[in-house]
C-alpha cells in the first residue's frame, strides 16, 4: 500500500500535463485592466495634444484679425476646435482679451465670451486677480488674447469609481472629472487691439 502511494506521488510529481485555467483566472483580469488603462491614457495624451494645437490655432487666427470680431466668427472658431479635437462628450472654449492698466495697476478684461459646456462663465477683471501670476508682464495699455479650452476624456465605465464591474484588486480610478485644459496667450500681430462687434 505504501509502495503504491509512493509510486502514485512520483508519477504525479513527474507529470507535466495540465491546464492553464487557474493561471488565466489569476492573470487575465489584471491584463485586461492594464490594457484598458493604456487605451485611456493614450486617448488622454492624444486629446491633450490636439486640444493644445486647436487652442494655438484659434489664438493665432484671432491675433491676425484687423477688423472687429463677430459672434459668427467665434462660432467658426468653435467649429474649428471641434474639427481638430473631434466631437467629445464635453468641451469648453473661452475667448478673452485683456490689457494692463498702469494707472489701476491691474489687468483689465476688455471682453470675454465662451462656447461649449465645460466653461460656464465669462472671465471678469476680478477673476484676473486670481490668475495674475500666470499672465505675462505687459506695458501700459498692451493687449493680449487669452484662449482657454477644456475637453472631456472618455473613460470606460468599468474604470470609473462607482457602480458596475470592479477591476481586479478593487483598482478603481476617480475619473468622473477627467478633462484636459489648454491655455494660450498671444499678442495681436497687426493691430493694437482686438475688438468684438465694433472698435470704438
Amino acid at each position: 500500500m505504501i509502495r503504491a502511494l509512493k509510486r502514485q506521488l512520483r508519477r504525479f510529481r513527474r507529470d507535466d500535463r495540465g491546464s492553464i485555467t487557474l493561471e488565466a483566472i489569476l492573470y487575465l483580469p489584471p491584463l485586461i485592466t492594464m490594457f484598458m488603462l493604456s487605451l485611456v491614457l493614450f486617448d488622454a495624451f492624444r486629446t491633450n495634444n490636439l486640444s493644445q494645437k486647436a487652442a494655438y490655432a484659434i489664438s493665432d487666427a484671432i491675433s491676425r484679425e484687423t477688423t472687429a470680431l463677430t459672434p459668427a466668427y467665434l462660432d467658426g472658431m468653435e467649429q474649428l476646435y471641434t474639427d481638430i479635437v473631434g466631437r467629445r462628450a464635453g468641451y469648453g472654449i473661452r475667448y478673452t482679451v485683456i490689457h494692463w492698466s498702469e494707472s489701476k495697476s491691474k489687468y483689465i478684461v476688455d471682453w470675454s465670451r465662451r462656447r461649449g459646456d465645460l466653461i460656464t462663465n465669462r472671465l471678469t477683471t476680478d477673476d484676473l486677480e486670481d490668475i495674475k501670476d500666470q499672465l505675462p508682464t505687459l506695458q501700459n495699455g498692451e493687449v493680449v488674447i487669452m484662449i482657454e479650452t477644456r475637453t472631456d476624456i472618455n473613460v470606460p465605465d468599468a474604470l470609473r469609481d462607482g457602480n458596475g464591474w470592479a477591476p481586479p484588486l478593487a483598482v478603481r480610478i476617480d475619473l468622473d472629472k477627467f478633462e484636459m485644459a489648454a491655455n494660450v496667450i498671444t499678442r495681436p500681430r497687426f493691430s493694437p487691439q482686438v475688438c468684438l462687434n465694433a472698435c470704438g
